[in-house]
């Protein structure tokens, strides 16, 4: 018998009997609460491509047993993949739209490095490690981010640094934040000025961002994600620029995650008139891309890699894609892949459909993974093994699946163009460009992913049982390092953090009047 799924009322935030409807080819979540009765809430306003995902990935959802989403009293081990860590509440923008909806909590959350320094303790004992993503507020608002980092280094982890990128127009700034070698997830909504005044109501944040991205160009010796923010009415119609742009910039650009505008605002502070779900980017992104063919699949599915990935790398855990695992129905990519000029969809290169095409990779992984179980990857002759194995694997996909002539061109140029890369890197070893900015090799292929912050009255508990993605925090009741399933945070975030606060103090001890001079400067 299928377990009872559960969901959040409307009314009360209570946990609440829960299940999917579909009309008028849309998916609606029914909560039956005992105390205020059915509420219901709008998932997706594509019921055909919702479901699809769910026939695409068979998902491996019972392994801990139903889920009630009493997140704060389950101690469910998750074994993230990626791990945020709120490290402030202060912030140099406003934005009526913000998730984490800072605006509202009431103190100041900025604790001092020993807080960070235990829990990049504990997490560097994972194995494999989890990506840790520090997040906000806004994280360069802290004048000790740098030394944060360096933290987090000092335990075999890898953090990012989730920003808005206001404070990278500083060139001093951003310079000595390069140098820290950190990955950043930089918030750019679209390349035109009205789309920072009607979505965040800060129209100079755009001059300011852009500043920031060429400071990062000629800064940094690494690439960047992109994060965006799309709604119907907002910046759907500058979607195809804001591709253009990632492509233009792909030596710096690694890959682009757009989150479907969340209904996170106050009553009258913020409206809109039709409502943007996951399907919905979805549609602004195959609308955006020249000649079509653009599938989404489930990210879940890539988990099927995870095995075979153990024969090539140390670890297992792929930085792009950290949500293998999941639920069909949470994060979605696609592949877009450059013609030199533009992106093309991956599917103009294949010879079926993407969505096919890694349903059988996928397939393939599964039929060898007992073979690969019997290899010990850390002995040198059975990782050869392995990796013959998994070649031979790959390559009828490869020759079955791929139009070579169209991904590669001619092979004489394709192999001259290796064999350049190759003396560039290896041999002359150069770093910089006659302009002084570093050398970074563009991508030829390019991640675009959905990224489901869920809204509280969407959410349900199914989509929660086996995420990969997980805040952390310290319980100061008894000093152990305690992990929340992202999306369902910051239900419970607010008074967690306040305890912190009050256990840790602030970092640095700013006045009120020294934290909104620095705010203002940024």
């Amino acid at each position: 018998m299928k377990p009872v799924n559960v969901g959040i009322c409307n009314t009360c935030q209570g946990r609440a009997p829960s299940e999917f409807a579909i009309r008028e080819g849309q998916v609606w979540i029914l909560k039956n609460c005992p105390q205020c009765g059915l509420t219901e809430s709008l998932v997706s306003t594509d019921a055909a491509a919702w479901k699809r995902k769910q026939d695409l990935h068979e998902y491996i959802s019972r392994e801990h047993g139903p889920c009630s989403m009493n997140c704060d009293r389950c101690n469910i081990d998750h074994k993230p993949n990626m791990v945020f860590l709120d490290v402030t509440n202060r912030c140099n923008m406003n934005c009526p739209i913000c998730i984490a909806t800072i605006r509202d909590m009431g103190f100041d959350f900025n604790p001092p490095l020993s807080y960070f320094d235990k829990i990049f303790a504990e997490l560097g004992k994972m194995n494999p490690r989890p990506v840790v993503q520090l997040f906000g507020g806004e994280p360069t608002v802290r004048n000790d981010l740098i030394e944060l980092i360096r933290s987090a280094d000092k335990y075999g982890l890898k953090p990012h640094v989730v920003t808005n990128g206001l404070k990278l127009a500083d060139e001093d700034y951003c310079r000595k934040l390069c140098e820290s070698r950190v990955a950043l997830r930089f918030g750019f909504d679209g390349r035109n000025a009205d789309i920072y005044e009607k979505l965040r109501h800060n129209r100079p944040a755009y001059d300011k961002k852009m500043k920031a991205l060429d400071n990062l160009r000629r800064f940094s010796r690494r690439k960047h994600a992109i994060i965006s923010c799309a709604g119907w009415g907002f910046n759907d119609q500058y979607i195809p620029d804001l591709l253009q742009y990632c492509h233009d910039n792909r030596d710096l650009i690694s890959d682009i995650g757009i989150i479907p505008l969340t209904e996170n605002w106050h009553e009258g502070t913020f409206s809109v008139s039709v409502h943007t779900t996951m399907e919905d980017v979805e549609k602004m992104v195959q609308q955006s891309v020249p000649g079509g063919e653009v599938e989404f699949i489930p990210a879940g599915l890539t988990y099927a890699m995870k095995k075979a990935r153990t024969f090539f790398r140390s670890n297992p855990r792929s930085e792009i894609l950290l949500l293998a695992g999941v639920h069909p129905n949470c994060e979605s990519m696609t592949l877009l892949v450059s013609d030199g000029k533009t992106f093309r969809s991956i599917g103009h290169y294949m010879k079926k459909p993407f969505s096919q095409a890694a349903v059988d990779f996928a397939d393939r992984m599964k039929k060898i993974e007992p073979r690969l179980d019997k290899l010990d990857p850390k002995k040198f002759f059975q990782r050869l093994r392995g990796r013959w194995l998994i070649v031979r694997t790959v390559l009828p996909w490869i020759f079955g699946t791929l139009r070579l002539g169209r991904l590669i061109g001619n092979p004489i140029t394709a192999i001259g163009r290796l064999l350049g890369k190759f003396l560039t890197k290896k041999v002359f070893r150069r770093r910089y460009a006659k302009d002084g900015t570093p050398l970074r090799r563009p991508r030829r292929i390019m991640r675009v992913a959905m990224l489901p912050f869920e809204e509280q009255h969407s959410i349900d508990a199914e989509r929660l049982q086996n995420c990969k993605a997980v805040f952390a925090y310290e319980d100061v009741s008894d000093g152990s390092i305690r992990y929340f399933p992202a999306c369902n945070w910051y239900a419970y975030r607010n008074p967690l953090l306040e305890k912190i606060s009050q256990k840790y103090g602030i970092a640095g001890k700013e006045t009120k009047e020294q934290i909104e001079a620095a705010n203002h400067k940024a």
